[in-house]
């Protein structure tokens, strides 16, 4: 009995001993992972580095768990922390992270914000002298895998009055992770406007200390369900999908997108539209500029290039853009701007136009604005009375009186437009037919289709010569006065009421 109660007590007083010894291990383990881990943050990012509680255990596999990480960059002030992470853990098996290059599993962060600030002017010959301090050589260190959901990226501007870009990245997965390298990543985030859910995935990395917005990044994405509707008066759903490559401050991105149903509130006339393009995305200011937009309209295509611009004190973006066609369907068109199920008119039309969206928060059609010039060869109108007074006037004008049936005419436009505040306004507006011209100013108002427009009608014919029997003896005298400027015929007109319904006058007052 003597022997086991000295065999018992010689046992407790080692588990004892070896308690208080891995008591003391795990103590000084802890220092030193934190003592190692800020040396290693502090050289690669730049930064100093503040940790809040650090625990270390390291049986039976090593856990490492933190919170209250704070990285802030050596030479900023006045800007946001450079990394922030409110909890941290990782795991790893002894035996891997005791060697050269400390192998670990897996690391979880949670609530991390990484804020990207504006790249560092520096005078002409100024030299940066960064202090130097002795240290230990950092940790060198291979991830398997990081999961970070719910990270937040924030990219500050030049300007510190504009919004930073925010993204966020709701889910968030690091491969093949380590200082100093390229990783590979999977990432779902958010789209702001319009509102939809991005997939990308590609290789992020080096992690550029000097200066993080030159941290190259590169891969695909898939942007789903975007609900245009976010801006007021569109409506559609677009997909999007293409590849990006460059730096956080200068991306290049090639893409397509695709909207089935995309539509004006103006209308209401959903029609597919296709784009391909070309962009660049300036990481500096927060601008997109577009190299080239291919567009198919229905089955017309149309070319642009132009940027999405951030306004100083504006919380929207302002789009420029300078937009044209060769050969587009005018009944296309019509249908995005036309309330009516058939538009009024089809033809072939080639156009210039400058698109300008300033920035707010009210319909679309309302803050949109158009300047340029059209032109529209082989028109003809939907409806048949137009057709008709059309195919009329043509006859007419070439003095044909007779009233059998004029038959089909084709007519040809051009001129210069305007449109702010919903009003289209025309300027040296010509319409054409064998025979007959027609040159007008006037407005067209897009939510009531209402029409006002004063001009001129001129017909090669003399006005005696547009009827015939004692009518044309009649006129016969007054020739001369509507004979002018070359025409043999030349009076001023109106054209009033809708778009579906004009109303062609004579203007009497100026006749004469």
């Amino acid at each position: 009995m003597r022997k086991w109660l000295i065999l018992g007590g010689a046992l407790t007083l080692v588990l004892i001993a070896g308690g208080v010894c891995a008591n003391r291990a795990q103590t000084w383990l802890a220092a030193y992972v934190r003592e190692r881990a800020i040396n290693t943050l502090r050289q690669d990012f730049a930064s100093d580095v503040e940790f809040g509680d650090l625990q270390v255990s390291i049986f039976p596999k090593v856990m490492v768990r933190g919170d209250g990480l704070v990285l802030r960059q050596h030479d900023r002030t006045g800007v946001p922390p450079l990394i922030r992470i409110d909890k941290f853990w990782l795991e790893a098996r002894p035996v891997e992270f005791l060697r050269a290059v400390r192998h670990i599993r897996k690391l979880t962060l949670q609530g991390m914000v990484i804020v990207v600030p504006p790249r560092k002017e520096h005078l002409a010959g100024e030299v940066q002298l960064l202090p130097v301090r002795k240290r230990r050589p950092p940790f060198k260190v291979h991830i398997d895998e990081i999961v970070a959901d719910g990270t937040e990226l924030d990219i500050l501007l030049k300007d510190p009055s504009k919004p930073p870009r925010i993204f966020e990245i709701s889910h968030l997965t690091l491969h093949d992770a380590g200082l100093g390298r390229a990783m590979t990543y999977r990432a779902t985030l958010s789209n702001p406007l319009p509102a939809g859910e991005i997939e990308s995935q590609g290789e992020f990395g080096p992690w550029q200390r000097d200066d993080p917005r030159q941290t190259p990044l590169a891969g695909t994405y898939t942007l789903s369900h975007a609900d245009l509707s976010s801006f007021r008066g569109l409506s559609g759903i677009l997909t999007s999908q293409g590849e990006f490559r460059g730096q956080l401050e200068h991306i290049e991105v090639q893409g397509e997108t695709k909207t089935p149903n995309f539509s004006l509130g103006i209308s209401g006339h959903p029609v597919p539209l296709d784009t391909q393009f070309h962009a660049i995305v300036d990481g500096s200011n927060g601008n997109t500029m577009l190299e080239q937009v291919h567009a198919r309209l229905l089955n017309s295509e149309i070319s642009a290039h132009g940027g999405i611009l951030r306004m100083p004190g504006q919380q929207y973006r302002r789009i420029l853009l300078d937009a044209a066609s060769h050969n587009a369907k005018l009944e296309d068109l019509l249908r995005l701007a036309i309330k009516t199920d058939t538009p009024a008119m089809t033809g072939l039309m080639s156009f210039q136009t400058r698109i300008d969206i300033p920035p707010g928060s009210g319909v679309m059609a309302d803050r949109l604005k158009l300047s340029g010039h059209f032109n529209i060869s082989s028109a003809r109108f939907s409806q048949l009375n137009i057709q008709e007074k059309a195919a009329k006037l043509s006859r007419k004008g070439q003095g044909e009186t007779d009233d059998q049936n004029p038959g089909s005419v084709a007519s040809d436009f051009a001129g210069h437009f305007e449109l702010q505040n919903a009003l289209m306004t025309f300027s040296n507006l010509t319409f054409g037919v064998p025979g007959a011209s027609v040159h007008l100013e006037g407005t067209y108002a897009l939510r009531g289709e209402d029409v006002d427009f004063r001009g001129t009608l001129r017909l090669q014919a003399k006005l005696s010569q547009t009827t015939h029997g004692w009518k044309s003896a009649l006129l016969k005298p007054v020739d001369p006065i509507f004979a002018r400027q070359g025409a043999g015929t030349l009076l001023p007109i109106t054209i009033t009421g809708t778009g579906s319904d004009p109303k062609f006058k004579l203007d009497i007052r100026r006749v004469f």
